[in-house]
């Protein structure tokens, strides 16, 4: 009888620690922090660089500028943060249409990516804006403006 009946305490207690743990819900983020992202690429040694950390332009939105030399070179880039996370390294979606970036037009990035790295050739001198659009479904939206000569 003693024995059952220490069981039934030990039930009793572990319903109760069980019931007070159900009464805590983990909460997991799905979006990763967009804001923790770099542009960066061969005019960084691909390094994080403070200066050309994202911004959030508009809703989940967001750019950086630099300035770029039209020497007929192209430069590769890509979209990452401080430690290369899985989920937030973006490069281009699919080669034959998303790799090379053209001004003022959109390309399709992967944010799973891993050597998939964009490129861009400037025609002239001058300060480029380099945008990523996470507001829209499915891929993120790629673009290059230029801001002044």
């Amino acid at each position: 009888m003693r024995i059952i009946h220490r069981y039934l305490k030990l039930a009793v207690v572990g319903l109760m620690l069980s019931g007070c743990a159900s009464n805590v819900i983990p909460t997991f983020s799905d979006t990763p922090d967009y804001s923790s992202l770099y542009l960066r690429g061969v005019f960084t040694w691909w390094e994080a660089d403070e200066k050309y950390k994202l911004v959030e332009i508009s809703n989940n939105k967001y750019a950086t500028s630099i300035r770029l030399i039209a020497d007929g070179q192209p430069y590769d880039f890509r979209f990452a943060d401080s430690n290369w996370s899985p989920d937030l390294n973006c490069g281009y979606l699919k080669a034959n249409s998303d790799q090379i970036v053209k001004l003022g037009q959109s390309v399709k990035a992967n944010c799973e990516s891993k050597d998939e790295n964009f490129r861009f050739t400037p025609t002239e001198t001058g300060l480029y804006q380099f945008s990523i659009d996470f507001s829209g479904y499915g891929s993120p939206i790629v673009q290059i403006s230029l801001k002044d000569n």
